[in-house]
């Protein structure tokens, strides 16, 4: 499912990188990023499901490939989703600028009140 980064045609928003994002190296602490992504992921496969509260199912191998300072602003951008019964799976990634910063893959199921997988009813690209 791996795409370009001029394949990831959804815009998802926007993250200010403040002092205290930093790690002890003066750079955007790793699990701050994924912290980031996730709440992104999480927004985004809630939109295509319709989903109020989809559950993160898979996180692909994340790649950190540039630093990141604080005062950069870090865009998340998404992939065209694929659609399972009752999961959705797309790339992520995060540019500063427009230089990649974080890339990977997740999924997301919906979850009925039993606590197991539903059916999807609504999907969107």
């Amino acid at each position: 499912m791996s795409q370009s980064p001029e394949q990831l045609p959804f815009f998802l928003g926007s993250r200010l990188v403040k002092e205290l994002d930093l790690g002890v190296g003066g750079n955007l602490y790793g699990g701050r990023m994924l912290d980031f992504t996730a709440e992104q992921a999480a927004i985004h496969a809630a939109r295509c499901t319709g989903e109020s509260h989809p559950v993160g199912y898979r996180f692909s191998e994340f790649y950190l490939t540039r630093p990141v300072k604080a005062g950069e602003i870090l865009d998340f951008y998404a992939g065209k989703p694929e659609f399972g019964r009752s999961s959705v799976t797309f790339s992520i990634e995060a540019r500063v600028g427009g230089e990649r910063a974080l890339r990977g893959e997740c999924t997301f199921v919906a979850i009925g009140p039993d606590g197991r997988k539903k059916a999807l009813k609504e999907r969107k690209p």
